[in-house]
């Protein structure tokens, strides 16, 4: 038998070695989580939070809707005529239907084409509980692809049928809208009134008689005082008192709040903004400075961004609570997660702004090629945490003058220009792709054909893109034309 030996040598030896590794707190994970929870479920882990630490206390509600005869009178009228609105409100019949299932049982009973019902169920659906829709989606988010021609024609003529069903003057903006949109529908309008609805609402402010009839007369002599003046509305209307106080009485025979008495969908958190972006005139030029949401513009005016808190309760830890060190250090863990949100969200918000100035100051079809790596790299943060606040799938959306936009709708890929000196943006080259195909002689044109139009009108695409845009928008191959 033989029998082998191995004979293994080991040897030690030191190494150093120094690096750097980050690890994220538990502290900072709840704030990034934090950000990218929409209002209803945040609103519940605060609640949540409160209800199970005594050193939090919370003291203001969530701020769901304005009280109708508050805003009523604040604009419309005196605190006389505010208390007699909120009378009529609440005598009001409770028709025990919803809006949405009242105005739809009218629309399907009408002869329209199946892009036009389609868009017109949309945008009944896209109403707050008042009959509204300023603050959710913008109408134009809404357009089916399917409708290729004279997109905008189509729509105004959706939110004139919708405006014209019973009750008359939802789906508007505002309710000073709804209000002009009521006057012009009614049997016999009155010409003074339509005048005064018609943007110079504050002529109602004190709702008398003979200081509104001496505004319209201030208002008509300084018109004709301006340089190239033509003539005025007012030219051929009565002036006086007596035609003042019918203008006021007709006005005050509207309503501003025309769905009020049906019951509201169970919806409608999702389309409440997390950040609300407005446009503010102020003298002087102002500089960006982002930690208080300001971007400057120009020497007259500058974008203000703000963050929409209203639909969160406001905490703060309880001043008569100092016992339990343990309580209050979770307690101010969470007010800084919480400032973090807001701070972040208006932080991006600011830099998409920037980013985004012609889409803020002329509306849609001015967005420009803009990246979520881009704006992670302006703010000097990580992209995904910009994903947080963006992501296609999240609650967040912007408010603006144009109306409601999610956050992701703000990034927008692009292709270059022929020279190469800068990048079109997907919106744009969609739009030059419809109003090519709109043209009667260009109805059955090949994507080759329409690749190499794009090029000579500056947009150096493949026929591939092409085809993919031309997908997206719901537009058949020219065989299928």
């Amino acid at each position: 038998m033989k029998i082998l030996i191995m004979s293994v040598t080991q040897s030690l030896t030191l190494r150093q070695e120094q690096k750097q590794i980050q690890r994220l707190s538990q502290v900072q994970i709840t704030a990034l989580n934090y950000l990218a929870m929409g209002n209803e479920t945040l609103r519940d882990e605060i609640y949540k939070a409160v209800s199970e630490n005594p050193a939090l206390e919370i003291v203001r509600e969530p701020v769901f809707s304005n009280l109708p005869a508050a805003e009523y009178s604040s604009r419309y009228g005196n605190s006389e005529t505010s208390d007699k609105y909120q009378q009529i409100l609440e005598n009001q019949e409770d028709y025990g239907e919803t809006l949405q299932s009242h105005l739809l049982h009218q629309l399907n009973a009408m002869k329209i084409s199946d892009d036009e019902l389609e868009l017109c169920t949309k945008l009944i659906y896209n109403l707050d509980k008042n009959g509204f829709y300023g603050s959710m989606l913008s109408p134009e988010t809404l357009i089916p692809a399917t409708i290729v021609n004279n997109r905008k024609a189509v729509l105004e003529k959706c939110l004139n049928i919708v405006q014209a069903l019973d009750p008359i003057g939802t789906c508007c903006r505002t309710p000073e809208e709804s209000l002009l949109v009521q006057a012009r529908l009614s049997e016999n309008p009155n010409q003074l009134a339509l005048f005064i609805l018609d943007g110079h609402l504050d002529f109602l402010n004190p709702p008398n008689a003979s200081k509104i009839s001496r505004k319209l007369i201030d208002f008509k002599e300084a018109w004709h005082k301006k340089a190239f003046a033509g003539q005025s509305a007012l030219d051929n209307l009565p002036l006086d008192e007596d035609a003042a106080a019918s203008a006021l009485k007709f006005i005050l025979s509207l309503n501003p709040h025309p769905a009020q008495g049906y019951n509201s969908v169970a919806t409608v958190d999702t389309g409440r903004p997390d950040v609300v972006l407005t446009v503010t005139k102020e003298p002087g030029a102002s500089d960006d400075d982002f930690s208080r949401g300001l971007v400057s513009l120009n020497s007259d005016f500058h974008f203000q961004i703000k963050y929409a808190s209203g639909a969160l309760p406001e905490i703060r830890i309880s001043p008569d609570f100092k016992m339990d060190k343990v309580n209050v250090a979770k307690a101010q863990a969470l007010i800084s997660s919480l400032q973090f949100r807001e701070s972040t969200i208006v932080m991006q918000g600011c830099a998409i702004v920037q980013a985004q100035k012609n889409f803020f100051l002329k509306g849609p079809g001015h967005l420009s090629v803009l990246t979520r790596r881009q704006i992670a790299k302006e703010l000097e943060i990580h992209e995904s945490t910009v994903s947080r606040m963006s992501a296609k799938n999240g609650s967040k959306y912007i408010q603006t003058e144009w109306g409601l936009f999610p956050a992701s709708y703000f990034f927008t890929s692009g292709v270059n220009n022929r020279d190469g000196s800068k990048k079109i943006s997907s919106e744009r080259i969609k739009q030059k792709m419809q109003a090519i195909l709109a043209k009667p002689e260009n109805e059955n044109l090949s994507d080759q054909k329409l690749t190499e139009l794009l090029n000579q009108k500056g947009a150096k695409i493949a026929r591939r893109t092409v085809a993919k845009y031309r997908a997206q928008l719901g537009l058949k191959n020219s065989y299928k034309r």
